[in-house]
């Protein structure tokens, strides 16, 4: 486009050089060349609009991007917390079943009561107000939890998991945990 605009112009002032002066002829290269020049910025500004349209698009897809990964974890961390609170639920239950085959008490009792009953305990653990105590038999280990922001903790909660770290669920593995502690 901006050839035939040249050959044009130039085609203009070689037929006009005839009839007109050299000054005619200066004039009219001079219009051509505005031309072009005017036509090149319109084909310029096109094409940085072309370039602002697909940066904004761009920008616009991962904006959205970002939005369904969101959306996606946001997905996953509720359905994590449904299944540590259904985890929790059934966690409970296991441990009611192993507070009413237990023939003891741990709960109440300091560290040191349970200490001169158990032994010494394998781990003591503490997490903020929470101590724990971790007792080992060769199949079972026993967690009791003691509240320690009080002054003299007392045992608050235990558990029986098996060496895997598992609830101990069945009655007669609960049973044969207490044997081992020779507290049935």
């Amino acid at each position: 486009m901006i050839r035939a605009i040249f050959i044009l112009s130039t085609f203009i002032a070689l037929i006009l050089s005839g009839c007109a002066s050299i000054e005619v002829v200066k004039e009219v290269t001079k219009a051509g060349n505005s031309i072009k020049t005017s036509f090149k910025k319109v084909v310029l500004q096109k094409e940085e609009q072309k370039e602002e349209i697909s940066h904004e698009k761009i920008t616009l897809e991962n904006k959205e991007i970002v939005i369904l990964q969101e959306e996606e974890q946001r997905e996953k961390i509720s359905f994590e917390k449904k299944k540590i609170v259904k985890t929790k639920k059934q966690n409970k239950k296991v441990i009611l079943k192993q507070n009413k085959i237990a023939k003891i008490s741990f709960l109440g009792k300091t560290l040191t009561e349970l200490t001169k009953e158990l032994g010494e305990p394998k781990i003591l653990r503490e997490d903020g107000n929470t101590r724990t105590a971790r007792f080992d038999t060769r199949n079972c280990r026993i967690f009791i939890y003691f509240n320690s922001a009080i002054q003299k903790p007392q045992s608050e909660y235990y558990e029986l998991r098996n060496t895997s770290g598992e609830l101990v669920e069945e009655q007669k593995n609960i049973e044969k945990c207490f044997k081992e502690i020779k507290l049935a």
